[in-house]
């Protein structure tokens, strides 16, 4: 069984892939497609260095991810034959959904364009910030949460390794929990990102993403996509209330991923990086990893699943 691993916000990277865009029609075809839908040139938002910038700003970024995952996805499936499942992180999920065929790629776009555009209106009306904290237990973490609950807002966003866990939420209050857990020797980074997701922060938004995810026509998916808020595969009768939590959940790439572990024999991130990658490495050390983001990348990874199914 692959893995398939659909990247998250703050992956992106101005030029990943453009060789691919420049090889792969359909690759074209879909980056023309999504710009038709979103009013915007894509490509030059994804390669364009100038662009950087607005690249980074999440109502840009989350579309952009989304049509790069899908996009690689399309050129991998063309190339080869391959038994999967697929863990998404956030934004990745959507990627994900539409990949498997949950809703139509287009829909997909449209929805995560709405989501994009309200995470940013939540994080200007409440600004929050958010640490990566490495070398600290989750036990460690909740417990610096409760104190610093009595400051402000905060909650785990991620927790993507047994070592790397993500806080967001008001600044004073990461502050304290920072504070906290630096005394006990606990390194803690900040993020460069635009707001504190998967937090009480984006409370807010819920209701009106709740009431975008109602139109769509949810579909069975083609192969299982699972929540890593729950854990649990996505399904058409769960997918509007998991997505709709999703927004002030927790996130566990950790233990979504480690539940499969047994029949994994490959996991392969389709998206701009390998944040997904190093992440799993951590979690199933002695499985293949691979990464789609250039023209290289993408024929090692064919030629390897091909290996697989011989």
């Amino acid at each position: 069984m692959i893995c398939l691993l659909f990247s998250g916000q703050g992956a992106q990277k101005t030029g990943l892939t453009y060789d691919l865009y420049q090889t792969e029609p359909h690759y074209r075809k879909i980056i023309a497609t999504a710009s038709n839908i979103l009013h915007l040139d894509l490509a030059e938002l994804l390669f364009d260095p100038k662009k950087a910038n607005d690249l980074a700003q999440t109502r840009y970024a989350q579309p952009a991810i989304l049509t790069m995952s899908y996009g690689l996805y399309q050129i991998l499936s063309e190339n080869a034959d391959f038994k999967k499942l697929g863990i998404g992180l956030s934004l990745g999920e959507y990627s994900g959904l539409a990949c498997a065929n949950y809703l139509e790629f287009e829909t997909a776009l449209r929805l995560i364009k709405k989501r994009g555009e309200l995470m940013q209106k939540a994080s200007s009306q409440n600004p929050g910030i958010m640490v990566a904290v490495m070398k600290s237990s989750l036990a460690s973490v909740e417990l610096a949460i409760k104190d610093a609950q009595k400051i402000g807002l905060i909650g785990i966003a991620n927790v993507n390794t047994p070592n790397q866990i993500v806080v967001g939420g008001e600044k004073d209050a990461v502050q304290n929990l920072r504070e906290q857990l630096e005394k006990d020797g606990a390194r803690v980074v900040p993020l460069k990102v635009s707001g504190a997701f998967h937090t009480p922060l984006m409370k807010p938004i819920q209701a009106a993403l709740k009431t975008e995810l109602h139109k769509v026509d949810w579909h069975n998916g083609t192969f299982p996509v699972y929540s890593t808020t729950t854990q649990k595969e996505f399904a058409p009768d769960n997918l509007v209330s998991t997505l709709t939590e999703q927004l002030v959940s927790t996130t566990y790439f950790a233990k979504t991923l480690a539940q499969h572990s047994q029949d994994i024999t490959a996991v392969v991130e389709l998206g701009p990086g390998k944040t997904l990658l190093s992440f799993a490495r951590k979690i199933l050390k002695r499985v293949p990893a691979y990464q789609t983001d250039s023209v290289a990348n993408m024929q090692e990874t064919v030629s390897a699943l091909k290996e697989f199914n011989s």
